[in-house]
């Protein structure tokens, strides 16, 4: 994979009354902000490496955000990555 992932640039905007809710929801489980981030091939290799994401999903920036979130639930629990052994 060439390049790097952008989050940020979702497919579907939701509504205000979707990102309102989600915001809500958010701040009930404790999380202050989400912000968008991009994820180079080091990135997606390591969350292929992990079992987070697939990698016929490489592409799909809404896989790969969701593999993000889970990346950071799993290091919020004490369960961090693990390292590809690359560079």
């Amino acid at each position: 994979m060439a390049g790097s992932v952008d989050v940020s640039y979702m497919a579907h905007e939701p509504t205000s009354t979707d990102r309102a809710r989600r915001l809500r929801e958010r701040r009930a489980r404790g999380i202050a902000m989400v912000a968008p981030v991009e994820v180079g091939e080091g990135g997606v290799d390591l969350l292929v490496d992990n079992g987070l994401l697939k990698q016929y999903q490489a592409d799909d920036r809404h896989a790969v955000g969701e593999a993000c979130l889970a990346a950071l639930e799993q290091w919020a629990e004490g369960r961090g990555a693990r390292s590809t052994g690359q560079g």
